[in-house]
């Protein structure tokens, strides 16, 4: 393969340079009894070389009808591969919000996020496109897979509208992990702070679960810790909190449409006597 590879470039620095030399003398070339007898030498690879950019220049250039069809065909490639990532992005979620433990005995509402902004007077909220007609109701916990992401503000027939947990007019219950300590969290238009009233050890990293109320399912991620502030008296400790679910990116969420204490829990035993 390398002989003949060599002897075409050959040839063609060969034709260049005769090229470039008549260009230079004229019509009175001393070259030109070698040109004619290169050009019958070269005359086929020429006729080759100039095919190919010929077909080059045919693809390119072809006609706007052609070119039309190949560029629609293109744009709807992109779309269905566009379409095939957001499906596979939807399942992801899905499956994380089945594999939310903390919700799996409550019943459950899927819907996806159809906008996002203030409402009412309420800086951070979204709203689903489900509503009463699916069971939703007023002071529901929202969740991802992830963990809390608000509470259902008002309900509609078909559309419901979501208090983030970052809303400054949101609190939730939450319990360290680490220490069991339970203080309370609230929005702060970016992320949450807990607090805890008359002391209490609170870490960087520390995670936050929801306590359980009329409202909140329990043991709900709320967040981790990522600083610790120094309060102005020792009986309050407060902490920064970021948010357990990703606030910025949601789109597939659920309702647990169904009250988090459905009967009284049963009674603990009694310790047995100690033996006499």
């Amino acid at each position: 393969m390398r002989g003949p590879r060599l002897l075409l470039v050959l040839l063609l620095l060969t034709a260049f340079t005769l090229t470039v030399l008549d260009v230079r003398f004229g019509g009175r070339s001393p070259f030109d009894a070698l040109r004619d007898g290169a050009s019958r030498v070269l005359g086929p690879v020429e006729r080759v070389v100039g095919g190919a950019v010929s077909g080059l220049g045919d693809v390119l250039g072809g006609d706007s009808a052609e070119q039309e069809r190949l560029r629609a065909e293109n744009a709807r490639l992109t779309a269905e591969l566009r379409r095939s990532d957001d499906l596979e992005r939807r399942v992801a979620e899905l499956d994380r919000l089945l594999g939310l433990r903390e919700v799996a005995d409550h019943p459950r509402v899927p819907a996806r996020v159809v906008a996002a902004g203030s409402s009412f007077g309420f800086a951070s909220t979204v709203t689903l496109d489900a509503g009463s007609r699916d069971g939703i109701r007023e002071g529901q916990s929202v969740v991802t897979g992830e963990g809390l992401v608000g509470r259902t503000l008002r309900v509609g027939p078909t559309t419901c509208t979501v208090l983030l947990v970052t809303d400054p007019g949101f609190t939730v219950g939450a319990r360290l992990t680490r220490q069991g300590t339970v203080g309370l969290a609230t929005g702060t238009g970016r992320g949450l702070r807990y607090e805890l009233v008359e002391g209490g050890r609170v870490e960087v990293g520390d995670a936050l679960l929801t306590t359980g109320s009329d409202t909140f399912v329990p043991g709900l991620p709320v967040g981790r810790v990522t600083s610790v502030e120094s309060g102005a008296t020792s009986l309050v400790t407060t902490a920064v909190v970021e948010p357990a679910a990703r606030l910025s990116s949601l789109d597939l969420v659920a309702v647990v449409v169904e009250p988090p204490r459905s009967a009284p829990r049963a009674p603990l035993a009694p310790a047995p006597a100690p033996a006499s």
